[in-house]
């Protein structure tokens, strides 16, 4: 039997070390050492920021934070889950640009339990590429010049149980997404929730169970740019208050249309209100929508519709 000479050791040694793989689950903690990345930011190792995690993290996996503070912005270029673990505060402070990017196409991200502050930065989650995005338990504040999250791209968005404060536009969805935001709450934005049609096709927007309130110039807008393009946002069970309009169905070219259910529309200037300077504006409201208590109830035409 034939005894393997060194070299032919030290060769198969560096083949298994070509393919090994990251792991399945990272860590990051305020105690961390990016450095970490040589042992995968194991549970007894973890790296110090997201962006070190990331790069021996699998493809599907999950990066965890385990320990409160900061770990900064990052451009997420494969798919993954970042989580704040039960109890820790896992947050991204945004001094320019955006806290997380999203530009990579095929990339299904996960963000779960994270704080996003804007100090000067233009986004809290900017997405230009990918096939979804699911926000979960997040806070994303004081983008104050820009987007709490900006969608431009066609990509299913899921956002739920989170908070929207004090964002030029608190989510912004554009070029063809498909959005669902339920159980959320938009306060204080200038925008709380913008549906934009600029690109052929049609960008869609499911609002439900949610609140928007104190947006200082329209709470829940859909709204028509482009000839052949489609803003449609649905709304149902949601308050939208105490701001200048409320919901809005606005198209200077191609088609906006609102669709408004079970919802109550209170102490805005103006309540609903559509108006078509090109294209077409639709603005549906069902006769189980309560609209009280603004300065003006509506403006334009308003189709109503008989609840089922």
């Amino acid at each position: 039997m034939k005894t393997l000479t060194p070299i032919f050791l030290a060769v198969l040694g560096l083949g298994l070390a070509s393919t090994a793989h990251a792991a399945q689950r990272t860590f990051v903690s305020t105690t961390g050492n990016d450095a970490n990345t040589a042992s995968n930011c194991g549970p007894a190792t973890p790296c110090r920021g997201f962006a070190a995690a990331l790069t021996v993290t699998d493809v599907g996996g999950e990066i965890l934070a385990v320990g409160s503070g900061g770990y900064g912005p990052v451009a997420l270029t494969k798919s993954v889950s970042i989580i704040a673990a039960p109890g820790v505060y896992a947050g991204v402070s945004v001094f320019g640009g955006s806290g997380i990017t999203i530009a990579t196409a095929g990339v299904s991200i996960v963000l779960r339990g994270l704080t996003i502050n804007g100090l000067g930065g233009s986004s809290g989650v900017s997405m230009t590429n990918g096939t979804k995005l699911s926000v979960e338990n997040c806070v994303i504040s004081n983008f104050t010049g820009g987007q709490g999250i900006d969608v431009n791209t066609a990509a299913t968005v899921r956002v739920v149980d989170s908070l929207f404060r004090d964002n030029s536009t608190g989510i912004s969805v554009r070029y063809g997404a498909t959005a669902d935001i339920s159980n959320t709450k938009l306060v204080g934005n200038a925008y709380g929730i913008w549906t934009e049609g600029v690109a052929a096709g049609t960008t869609t927007t499911s609002v439900s169970d949610s609140v928007v309130t104190g947006s200082g110039t329209a709470g829940i807008a859909a709204v028509g740019s482009l000839a052949g393009a489609t803003a449609r946002t649905e709304v149902i069970r949601t308050t939208v208050s105490n701001g200048g309009t409320g919901v809005l169905s606005q198209a200077t070219a191609g088609t906006a249309v609102m669709t408004l259910s079970e919802s109550m529309v209170t102490g805005n200037t103006t309540g609903l209100a559509q108006s078509a300077s090109g294209g077409t504006a639709t603005f549906n409201s069902l006769t189980n929508n309560t609209v009280s208590d603004n300065g003006t109830a509506s403006t334009g035409t308003i189709t109503p519709l008989a609840a089922m």
